[in-house]
């Protein structure tokens, strides 16, 4: 075990038996219960919801597993969690205090979840060879200087972006202007050499100017100085880094400042080596108000890229796919349908995870179609090379308003919104939203299910309204969707027979007015949910 510390009554290593591990998942916000409910069908286990991560408590021989749940970004395991870690108005206490944390941690047990994930060519010690007690000096960087440029408007930092580039041109054109001039001097300067020499028979270092020849004489390669690495590197050692992430403001130092103190320390612990990228071991320090845990990651990369190789400007994140899709409750022999697929995201979801149900893909865009195109082929051809069948998925060419599908042919709708950020507009999604709603009422079967996601919450709220018999809102979730505060809406068909003869532009043309049109009366108009 760790040598013993003076400060170590703080510590608190998990308790659980030799069988089970603590695995912290980060989730996209707002998705935390869908993710733990997935995570406790998979496991048999309680999970613990934490605002964009949850905690499972599973079984080490299925810890592997982690990484295949649908919602998940990325995984660690936790080692050491401290309750109340008490933070003092002491700066140089706290960081001092954190330091010797790193004799408390339960490395092993870390360690032996790391090793089945990764690998590296030499054996990797649960404990260093010779246990220290000091764990260094606290490091303090000098405050960090914020540039006049900083302070500016986005608009004036565009302007001086674009004087900076002009007088860079300039400077280049000055300096081949000045080259110009040089070589010409210097061909002068041979032609009266050689004249000199001829009609003198004299030398001719007696003609060259004498600043000409000391400016030669003090010519020298300057060669590139190579990177002195304060520590030494160890090629029997792995490299790490640490990752901070900190929570709260009753804090007396930031992120930085607690992970270069946190990895020193490690440092002076087991010798490892410091590097910042391609690293071997990546130690996270999570502080959150009072509580601090440390963890060793299980994935370097983040999973949302998965199944996805050809990327639009507006890709959805397949675990944000997967979530849309499990709140759907898509069973066996579905006909499911994602009206506006752009790069595919949800219906190459819904193929690979649910392989028992029918996926229809259309988008009315060229371009993203041939990129859904080429996931689908390319994701077709990974499942070859691990002899799997092909996918059940098709994509073709449509109005999301004038679907080329019969009547109640579809039993969910999965689908991402344009939210007139940055394809679209929101003046559009007036036309747009109840547009696609009336038809998917149309083709849906009653009873189906259909989930959408949009930023343009005020417009889907009234379009609801509209056509609310129709459609039963059952669920509303928000979610952070690349800093935006986007909303997820779960509807059911109700059983009104649809109606064709519906005038749909009444709508789109007083919704343009904002919030002066009066919404017509509907027998859902009454909901707790409005």
């Amino acid at each position: 075990m760790a040598a013993p510390m003076e400060d170590v009554s703080c510590a608190q290593k998990p308790t659980e038996d030799e069988n089970n591990c603590t695995v912290e998942a980060t989730v996209v916000t707002g998705f935390e219960e869908v993710a733990a409910e997935e995570a406790e069908e998979r496991f048999n286990t309680k999970c613990k919801i934490l605002r964009g991560r949850i905690s499972i408590k599973c079984p080490i021989d299925k810890v592997e597993q982690v990484t295949d749940l649908g919602c998940v970004d990325n995984c660690r395991v936790v080692m050491t969690q401290v309750v109340d870690f008490k933070f003092t108005q002491d700066q140089n206490e706290n960081l001092q205090r954190l330091r010797n944390l790193v004799g408390s941690v339960d490395w092993p047990s870390g360690l032996k979840i790391w090793r089945k994930f990764f690998s590296f060519e030499h054996a990797v010690a649960d404990y260093p060879d010779e246990i220290t007690t000091d764990f260094g000096e606290v490091v303090i960087p000098p405050p960090r200087q914020t540039s006049p440029g900083e302070k500016l408007s986005r608009r004036a930092k565009k302007r001086n972006k674009r004087n900076k580039r002009f007088e860079n041109r300039r400077e280049e054109r000055d300096k081949k202007q000045s080259h110009v001039c040089a070589d010409e001097n210097e061909s002068k300067t041979e032609l009266e050499i050689d004249k000199a020499c001829s009609d003198k028979n004299d030398k001719i270092d007696e003609v060259i100017e004498p600043s000409h020849t000391e400016e030669i004489e003090n010519l020298e390669i300057v060669a590139k100085k190579p990177r002195v690495r304060e520590n030494p590197w160890n090629p029997m050692m792995p490299s790490f880094r640490v990752t901070c992430h900190r929570v709260g403001n009753n804090h007396n130092f930031d992120s930085m400042t607690a992970a270069s103190n946190f990895g020193g320390a490690i440092y002076r612990y087991f010798g490892w080596n410091v590097k910042l990228t391609e690293f071997d071991i990546e130690v996270i320090l999570g502080i959150d108000d009072n509580d601090v845990t440390v963890s060793l990651g299980l994935t370097k990369e983040s999973l949302h890229r998965r199944n996805i190789s050809h990327f639009g400007p507006t890709t959805l994140r397949p675990t944000i796919a997967y979530g849309m899709l499990r709140l759907c409750d898509i069973k066996k022999g579905d006909v499911v349908c994602d009206p506006m697929c752009g790069t595919g995201s949800i219906p190459l979801q819904g193929a690979s995870r649910w392989p028992y149900s029918f996926n229809l893909a259309g988008e009315i865009g060229k371009r993203a179609l041939q990129r859904c195109y080429g996931n689908i082929q390319d994701l077709d051809e990974k499942r070859k090379q691990e002899n799997m069948s092909s996918m059940l998925l098709d994509a073709v060419r449509w109005d999301v308003c004038n679907l080329p599908m019969r009547d109640q042919s579809v039993d969910a709708f999965v689908t991402d919104l344009p939210f007139g950020v940055r394809m679209g507009s929101k003046v559009n999604n007036w036309t747009l939203y109840p547009g696609a709603l009336f038809e998917m009422a149309r083709v849906v079967k009653p009873g189906g299910r259909c989930c959408l996601l949009t930023e343009d919450k005020k417009c889907m709220v009234k379009t609801l309204l509209y056509i609310g018999k129709y459609w039963k809102r059952t669920k509303t979730l928000g979610v952070n969707i690349g800093g935006l505060a986007g909303g997820i809406y779960v509807l059911m068909r109700t059983v009104e027979p649809f109606d064709k003869n519906v005038n749909r532009d009444i709508f789109a043309a007083k919704g343009k007015k904002g919030d002066k049109f009066q919404i017509p009366p509907s027998p859902d108009s009454n909901r707790e949910d409005n």
